[in-house]
Formats: C-alpha cells, structure tokens, sequence
C-alpha cells in the first residue's frame, strides 16, 4: 500500500465511522517530498494499520493560484489528488471532506460519524 511516511504526528480529533476508526493527524514530521497540513488515517475494526488515507497537502508556490492544498487518497497501490482548494487547511472543512471520500469508498453512506473523546 501506498501510505504516507510518518515519523511523528498528533492525533488531533478521533471519530468512529460504522465498523471504522478515524484518526485526523496534523503537526506530521516526515521525510516525504510533500508538507503535510492533515492526515485523514482509516483503519478497519480489529486491524492495525489503515486501510485508506487522505492527506492535505500544502500545494508548491506555482500551484497556490489552484488553492493552497491539495487532497491525495491513498488506497492500496492507488493513488489519485482530488483537487485543490484554501479550505482543506481548516481541519473541520478536512475532516468532513475527508470523511466524505471514506464514506463513499467502503459504502458508509447512511453512517454518521461519532467524534470520540
């Protein structure tokens, strides 16, 4: 799978997402190419790593005009952006987005996420 290379993160806000956990990471340090603003991280009941990831990634100066991020989603071997925008670096706008893309992929559409504590 391709995943992001996290070296250190802090979970910022836990949901539960039907049979899934969802893990929002922000201040990542990694050895990467890309700047991470978040990391969206899936992970199926009773596994330990995620099964999907969707990431805010700051966009380079030439892309900016597009937005100031960009979203990536990661699955198995699967990679592909989903475009670009100001308002993926507000974690709110991210998680709902990013939750969004989940919800579509493993056909979550009629479960509402529960933040946790």
């Amino acid at each position: 799978m391709t995943t992001p290379h996290i070296l250190t993160a802090i979970p910022q806000r836990r949901y539960q997402l039907g049979s899934f956990m969802v893990n929002i990471l922000s201040d990542i340090k990694t050895d990467d190419a890309v700047e991470y603003r978040y990391i969206m991280a899936l992970i199926d009941e009773g596994e330990q790593q995620p099964c999907l990831y969707v990431t805010a990634e700051v966009n380079p100066p030439a892309q900016r005009p597009q937005g100031r991020y960009r979203i990536r989603v990661l699955l198995g071997e699967q990679e592909k952006e989903m475009g670009s925008a100001d308002e993926w670096g507000d974690i709110e706008s991210f998680s709902i987005f990013s939750m969004g893309i989940a919800a579509k992929l493993y056909q979550l559409s009629d479960e509402e996420p529960k933040r946790l504590a």
